[in-house]
Order: C-alpha cells, then sequence, then structure tokens
C-alpha cells in the first residue's frame, strides 16, 4: 500500500536549477529492491531520494549519506507525512568524507545502496569502505552503472568470483556477496586483469626486446635505407 503511494505520488526531493525535479529509479526497480528488504536489517544508502523511503517503509535500520541537507530534509518530511517510523539517520556529507570516518558503519550491513555522486572514483570509493561490512549473502546495488565512472566497478563485480550478479533492472545493478574478497596475489589473482597477464606474458628480458627495442631499431634501419 505505502509504496503504491510513493509511486502514484513520485515525490521531487532534489534539486536543480532552482527547480525541484525527481531522480527516481524506475517504479519497478524501486519495488524490486523492496522485495529484498526484511524489517530490522542494516542498510545503507549513498545519495538520497524515493531509494530512501523505500528502505524506510521496508523498517530497516537505514543510514542515508547525502551532502544535501534540504534533500534530506524532503524525504524526512515525506516519511513523517506518510507515518513511517524515524528509522532513518541522515549523515550529511559526501561519502567519500563520511564513510572512512570511525564508527559511522555499523559492524554489518545486509544491504548496500550505492546511487552517490557518479564521478570517478566515487562510487568505487562507496564500495570500498562498505564492502567488508556487508554480510556473506548481503547484496550491493550499482545505480547508473551505465555512466562510464560507475561501469568500472560494475564491470570489476561481474569478473571477479566473490559477486554473483543477481539482477539488472533498467540503470540498477544489484550483486550478492558469495565470499569475502581474496587478494593472494595483489592484481594478479584478479579476474578483471586476466587479459593484461595474457597479454604480458614473456615480457621478460627477451620480451622487452622484442616489443620495445627490435621496433626502434628497424625504424632506424628503415631511415638509414630511404637516406
Amino acid at each position: 500500500m505505502l509504496m503504491e503511494r510513493l509511486i502514484t505520488d513520485n515525490p521531487q526531493f532534489h534539486s536543480y536549477k532552482g527547480t525541484f525535479t525527481s531522480w527516481a529509479i524506475n517504479p519497478n526497480t524501486l519495488n524490486f529492491l523492496y522485495s529484498m528488504l526484511t524489517p530490522g536489517m542494516s542498510t545503507l544508502e549513498t545519495g538520497c531520494g524515493q531509494t530512501t523511503v523505500v528502505f524506510s517503509i521496508a523498517r530497516t535500520k537505514h543510514i542515508c549519506i547525502t551532502p544535501d541537507q534540504g534533500e534530506a530534509e524532503r524525504v524526512d518530511q515525506y516519511c513523517t507525512k506518510l507515518g513511517l517510523e524515524k528509522n532513518i539517520t541522515f549523515v550529511i556529507d559526501s561519502s567519500d568524507a563520511a564513510l572512512p570516518q570511525d564508527g559511522l558503519i555499523p559492524s554489518e550491513l545486509d544491504h548496500v545502496f550505492i546511487d552517490g555522486a557518479h564521478r570517478f572514483p566515487i562510487a568505487i570509493i562507496d564500495w570500498y569502505y562498505t564492502v567488508r561490512k556487508l554480510k556473506l549473502g548481503g547484496i550491493v546495488s550499482v545505480d547508473d552503472f551505465k555512466i562510464p565512472s560507475v561501469k568500472i566497478l560494475y564491470d570489476f563485480l561481474c569478473t571477479e568470483e566473490e559477486w554473483e550478479l543477481i539482477r539488472v533492472m533498467h540503470n540498477t545493478a544489484f550483486f550478492k556477496k558469495l565470499r569475502e574478497p581474496m587478494n593472494i596475489n595483489d592484481w594478479s589473482g584478479q579476474k578483471i586483469n586476466l587479459s593484461y597477464q595474457t597479454s604480458a606474458r614473456g615480457f621478460g628480458k627477451k620480451g622487452f626486446i622484442r616489443k620495445l627495442i627490435l621496433p626502434q631499431f628497424e625504424r632506424i634501419l628503415k631511415g638509414k635505407n630511404h637516406g
């Protein structure tokens, strides 16, 4: 009932060039997000908007990080209008500044929704500071993953064995954490770097001479022959 009300109301929480607007995710995605939540879950979100209301409707213990005080106030007022309990903790700061602070993130998280600043490398920072707190089986949602600066994170999660892509809905991708991230061999242990490893094989002394020195030497010889 409350989800239907939210989608029908389509409240405009965001302000752009002096005009209120809605940058909400697709209604079907909102409903899917709601279906994954249960009361009492520990959840965290970077960004603020209709998804924040969804977490409140689901009665999770929610942390919402946004640098926009007005945005947070409008969401809070709308939740009050719906008669929802005060289960959202608003952190008014940019996520790259807030997340590294001691004591801000609960020791365990069930769901992390990444939808804050989309410029590089903010989405990666959001993931980095929350991934160790996310429970096994927990969900990380990456919104607007088609933006190149965000797609880097999406591509990484799709590649590594610690994560399972369980659903893509419009511009939002949902990943399940299958195991704790492993870093056995630094970068060479990550599948996202396999193509580089393949191209770099044999790039020892002989490979170095073959790939770097010989082409330069051949150019010198061609110059002499043309002279």
